[in-house]
């Protein structure tokens, strides 16, 4: 029982590294950007230490002026301050096609890919706690970019893929671990996962593809590139003892008590619809992430073009429900990477379809079905951080 035990002893509370999370963004003042917007792009551009070249203003300034004038009307502001993320110079069109990525289900028909099974819920029965937060456990690694050196890569759910894996294995070891996406772009091509590298693909099929290949190799020995390479079989057959995994596991879809319980026994990877929203998503900076003036409770539930990985739901206190979720668009997009959306919309496939494929990795040690599912991880009416294994 070397997982469960030190899931319990090994655990760091990352409470300070994530504090404050909303003071992060660039304030701008709305009437400073009207009259001098290259005098804002510079100092936004200094404030997220970003440096643009010469040759790539001309290009760059007229998107974030674009970019910030939009979110401007969207909110409805007139003047004083408004917060800009660090996304703010990438259009539109190369937002969508370098951040997203999670293969649709009708890709996956398309594919003739049978992949969902029918399977006991191991959780159906475990109490929900008030409010879970694994950051403070110290088993979340840090927020990725998937989005580096201008490559357009869309393999988002090889970042869902390790962020949740990561998570699992640092439960079985008690300590962090980062784990290879370029592996999962370079190697895991063929049936029966049918992941797409850069042009997409899915979390099952990248955690299947861990399950068979014996393991992922760690980031340092097989680092990010952010573009389709070839498979290096040498460092595919390196992976860590430990980094090995024993399976994937549905979560019952159009259930948000179901999602909620097994996020309270560890991370969850599910998919989301950005769709039509793109510009919501792209300007997105904290707080509960809506979509405004929209008939669809939480926001749209197809296509599910994007995935992410579930670390926890909590209350407001004006008693609004919300889950948790670890993005791959850096730090300075969001609550330091991290986003929330409504829990408990009273939608079957729950805010942005997130409940209709939810699944996790499956480790001996951690979460089979031979291991004691764990009780008390969480204070029933805080979200303490106190674990306590219970056989």
């Amino acid at each position: 029982m070397k997982g469960a035990l030190l899931v319990v002893l090994g655990c760091l509370s990352l409470a300070s590294a994530y504090g404050d999370i909303a003071a992060k963004h660039f304030e701008m003042d709305i009437h400073q950007f009207e009259s001098d917007p290259a005098a804002v792009f510079a100092a936004w551009a200094a404030h997220n230490g970003k440096t643009v070249a010469a040759q790539d203003l001309q290009a760059r300034l007229p998107i974030f002026v674009s970019n910030v004038a939009g979110q401007i009307s969207r909110l409805g502001l007139k003047e004083g301050a408004m917060e800009v993320n660090g996304l703010a110079d990438i259009s539109r069109e190369e937002f969508k096609q370098t951040h997203l990525g999670h293969v649709s289900k009708s890709l996956f028909t398309e594919l003739g890919v049978g992949k969902h099974r029918k399977e006991p819920f191991r959780y159906e029965n475990v109490p929900l706690p008030r409010a879970v937060d694994w950051r403070s456990k110290g088993i979340v690694g840090p927020v990725k970019n998937q989005h580096v050196n201008g490559s357009a890569c869309g393999c988002c759910w090889a970042f869902a893929t390790t962020g949740v894996t990561e998570c699992i294995v640092a439960m079985y070891t008690g300590q962090p671990i980062a784990l290879s996406e370029q592996q999962l772009i370079d190697c895991d091509r063929a049936g029966p996962w049918y992941d797409l590298g850069c042009d997409g693909g899915d979390f099952q099929g990248g955690i299947e593809y861990i399950t068979e290949n014996g393991g992922i190799d760690t980031e340092a020995d097989y680092p990010y590139l952010a573009e389709d390479a070839k498979c290096e079989f040498k460092k595919e057959g390196k992976s860590p003892r430990d980094a090995t995994l024993d399976g994937f596991m549905h979560v019952p879809a159009r259930n948000e008590t179901a999602l909620a319980q097994a996020v309270s026994q560890h991370p969850v990877a599910v998919a989301v619809c950005c769709g039509d929203n793109i510009d919501n998503w792209h300007q997105y900076t904290g707080g509960i992430f809506e979509i405004p003036n929209t008939d669809i409770p939480g926001g749209c539930t197809d296509p599910l073009d994007h995935a992410v990985v579930v670390v926890g739901y909590d209350t407001t206190e004006e008693g609004q429900d919300y889950w948790l979720i670890k993005n791959s668009w850096s730090t300075t997009w969001g609550e330091q990477g991290f986003f929330k959306v409504r829990r408990n919309v009273g939608a079957p496939l729950a805010a942005f379809g997130l409940a209709t494929q939810p699944g996790y990795p499956v480790k001996k040690g951690v979460n089979s079905k031979a291991d004691p599912i764990r009780t008390d991880i969480w204070d029933s009416q805080a979200g303490s951080t106190q674990a306590v294994l219970v056989s």
